[in-house]
């Protein structure tokens, strides 16, 4: 199956590309984008960046026709998902989890990001009520928190959500519906100016160099921002239960320790890289910064620019009762098939910690 050749395709892999490369936008490996061509629906897939949309063959090609009938019958098993991809994509790679709610949504690009300024209005017990006030008369479905995957597009199907073009998910993110690629990308621009605005998060250093560190199995971040999150009081004060978006608990695990600098650090450090990833994956130091376990994943340190931005626009808007995720929902996405398999594409390849 071979990928159309049009302006519109070009297009659509350009779009892709500039808004993975924007992390106000995306982080890492997440987010997802598609294009409907006919009965074949091309979408990212799993565990791939969309920063390499241009660069690298990464969209995958699905039966768009007996995806969306399951979809719409509510049937729909996780893993019949990867039996509707057809022949001539990229090989090895499978297509992603939330490829459902793109078949659902009836506009041609389907691109779901997540937004800090969007996460971190989502986050809250009264969003709804929040989005509502910020968003005016747009067009616009609230949907509440659901597991990713299947249970997330059954969610958005029960609620006619396939009739907006914008869709702000609980605790996750944001997906928009276009007739192009370029309208798609106008959507997302539009409501991360009313929900909070772009910038570049500056690059924070440590307060001092933090001696010890050798055999820990920690460094320091070189993520932009990430040390904020152990020198401000009111961002310490938040960071360390995580529990807040589905990709924080993938690659942090539910909470992020918070140590005091002292003699037995190195020592406790130990322990903690000790345990399985994601795990301890972050550990802030008290009045020196944030550190990364020298096996994280790829994608960690974006990761964590996206935490401290969502915490910041967080505090920005005046902050608010956060909705954390339960204990069982945590479970359910530490133990879900699909993040083991996009957490084994990660790890495949060099670690950025």
């Amino acid at each position: 199956m071979a990928h159309p050749q049009s302006a519109l395709w070009d297009e659509f892999l350009a779009v892709s590309a500039r808004i993975g490369g924007d992390i106000g936008l995306i982080q890492g490996a997440g987010g997802n984008s598609s294009l409907k061509d006919g009965g074949v629906m091309w979408i990212k897939a799993s565990g791939c960046w969309l920063a390499e949309a241009a660069r690298q063959p990464i969209m995958v090609p699905l039966d768009l026709a007996a995806l969306r009938a399951r979809v719409l019958a509510g049937n729909l098993a996780e893993a019949e998902i990867a039996a509707m991809a057809l022949p001539g994509g990229p090989g090895g790679l499978r297509a992603s989890v939330e490829a459902p709610f793109h078949a659902l949504l009836p506009s041609r690009c389907v691109i779901h990001v997540h937004c800090v300024d969007t996460i971190a209005t989502a986050i809250l017990a009264d969003a709804g009520a929040r989005l509502q006030q910020r968003l005016g008369g747009r067009n616009c479905h609230w949907q509440p928190y659901v597991k990713p995957g299947v249970p997330l597009t059954e969610a958005l199907r029960a609620s006619g959500a396939q009739t907006a073009p914008v869709i702000v998910l609980g605790n996750h993110g944001l997906i928009v519906g276009a007739d192009t690629p370029r309208a798609a990308e106008v959507l997302i621009d539009g409501i991360r100016r009313l929900l909070g605005g772009t910038g570049t998060p500056a690059m924070s250093v440590m307060a001092a160099p933090l001696a010890g560190l050798d055999g820990t199995g920690y460094a320091p971040a070189s993520a932009p921002g990430a040390h904020d999150l152990a020198l401000s009081p009111a961002l310490r004060a938040l960071a360390g239960n995580c529990a807040i978006a589905p990709d924080f608990v993938v690659f942090f695990g539910p909470s992020i320790p918070i140590l005091p600098a002292g003699p037995d650090l190195p020592a406790r450090l130990a322990a903690l890289a000790a345990q399985p990833l994601p795990l301890n994956a972050v550990v802030l130091v008290e009045g020196y910064g944030a550190l990364i376990r020298t096996d994280a994943m790829r994608g960690t340190q974006a990761l964590l620019t996206g935490y401290a931005m969502v915490l910041k626009r967080y505090l920005m808007n005046g902050g608010g009762e956060i909705r954390y995720f339960t204990a069982a929902e945590c479970a359910e996405l530490l133990n879900w098939d699909a993040e083991k398999y996009r957490q084994a594409q990660n790890r495949a390849e060099a670690t950025d910690g």
